[in-house]
């Protein structure tokens, strides 16, 4: 299982990507991700787009499966689907993900 998410926007309008693929886990690791992934909605629909948070981020969640499914949800800051604000903190700010930076 990879699982990335790409944050954008914010005051600079910076892109950062991450990536944690299970495969490059330890077992508590790989259990803490397996965990949040399956407590993650992934809703058919976007969510609606939120109002009057200037510099706020904008998220991509994928989750691809080692069957080679793939899960998506996009959401603004503030509008994240069940789960998924759990998810994303773990990726963006531990230890184990493949970080990309850029600009929009």
């Amino acid at each position: 299982m990879r699982v990335i998410v790409v944050r954008s926007g914010g005051v600079a309008g910076m892109v950062l990507t991450v990536e944690v693929d299970a495969g490059e886990l330890d077992a508590d690791a790989t259990a803490q991700l397996t965990g949040l992934v399956d407590a993650c909605e992934f809703p058919d629909a976007e969510p609606a787009a939120t109002k009057g948070l200037a510099d706020a981020f904008a998220y991509e969640l994928a989750v691809e499966g080692d069957d080679g499914t793939l899960r998506r949800a996009r959401f603004d800051q503030g509008a994240a689907p069940r789960g998924a604000d759990s998810l994303v903190t773990w990726v963006l700010d531990g230890p184990h993900g493949h970080r990309r930076l850029g600009r929009t």
